[in-house]
């Protein structure tokens, strides 16, 4: 099986009722679960009063104790530097994170986290994205990559797929799989021309990023003006610092009518925060490009393993469309 097999094929398979009882056991906590969706996990709503508190996680067969020792550190980083993160919930007995075998399943890792308020950023039409949100989701995510920046761990040192750094070589490795032969000839187009990223991506400067931050993962306050929350920082990796901006901005990017306006309302927010060098600057498309290029790739790849899951295949044709629109107006 190669190594870049997505997280799909070792995701937990959880029943709502078993998950509740543990809940119950392990926190004292009576509540209904409302599953939510997860590209490797298995995620609920916690909710008493009708209303959501905390988020059940159930972590992929193939996560490690350690991996997420790494996440609730960084979380820790964040939230001092003031950026809106969920925190832990300790069981009963103390513990952030328990190990349980669901019936019939195979050991599992178990967290309790905080619930954000706010809405994900892909509920709210891109029409309807004033500056100041986008600006706003720039400087949260340049706000993360600062604090990141005095942050280390072992498990961010791990071989990684979404990984800018290796995103050449899973496109190469992938592309195939998409099936379009017109969709393929626009990943060639792309991967031509950003064959010089081998080259020029080492020397930038590099940090731990949270790598995460598309259109599901970033949560918007109730006035549509600010970012009220930043989940899930499962991808946290060491890699290149500027790939912060370019993963925000290519999913805020997303449908948008001016895509291009987008992005540099993003960059200017990022910039409040952690000002890039021209180099980085100039690179910002290609990034954008990169991650696009590396999704749909893998998308492709992971919805081979399972037809059926619409999530692994839900940015796909959006950002089809993306690459084609930037290929349109950033041609030299």
């Amino acid at each position: 099986m190669s190594k870049r097999v997505g997280a799909v094929l070792t995701r937990p398979f959880v029943d709502e009722a078993a998950a509740a009882s543990l809940l119950r056991e392990r926190w004292h906590i009576e509540a209904r679960l409302r599953p939510l969706p997860s590209e490797r996990d298995r995620n609920f709503a916690v909710e008493i009063d009708r209303r959501p508190v905390f988020v059940l996680k159930v972590s992929n067969v193939a996560d490690d104790l350690v991996l997420l020792q790494m996440q609730h550190a960084a979380l820790s980083v964040l939230a001092a530097a003031g950026v809106p993160c969920q925190r832990p919930m300790e069981t009963i007995d103390g513990d952030e994170i328990l190990t349980w075998t669901p019936i019939d399943g195979q050991p599992v890792l178990v967290r309790l986290l905080t619930w954000l308020p706010g809405r994900p950023l892909a509920d709210v039409p891109p029409t309807d994205r004033p500056p100041a949100l986008l600006e706003d989701l720039g400087a949260t995510m340049g706000r993360t990559a600062n604090a990141l920046t005095r942050f280390d761990h072992p498990a961010v040192r791990r071989p990684f797929q979404w990984d800018a750094r290796h995103g050449l070589d899973v496109i190469d490795a992938h592309a195939s799989a998409v099936g379009d032969a017109t969709r393929v000839a626009l990943i060639g187009r792309w991967r031509a021309r950003l064959d010089r990223l081998a080259t020029v991506l080492p020397a930038l400067r590099a940090s731990v990023i949270h790598n995460d931050a598309n259109d599901h993962n970033v949560l918007v306050a109730d006035d549509g003006q600010a970012i009220s929350g930043l989940l899930d920082p499962g991808d946290a990796v060491w890699s290149i610092t500027v790939n912060e901006l370019a993963v925000a901005a290519a999913y805020a990017a997303l449908d948008a009518p001016d895509p291009i306006r987008v992005i540099e309302r993003v960059r200017v927010g990022f910039e409040r925060e952690l000002p890039l060098t021209d180099e980085e600057r100039s690179l910002l498309v290609e990034l954008v490009a990169l991650r696009l290029c590396t999704s749909v790739a893998l998308s492709a790849h992971q919805s081979r393993l399972a037809p059926g899951d619409a999530y692994l295949t839900i940015s796909e044709a959006p950002a089809f469309a993306l690459l084609e629109r930037l290929e349109r107006e950033t041609a030299s």
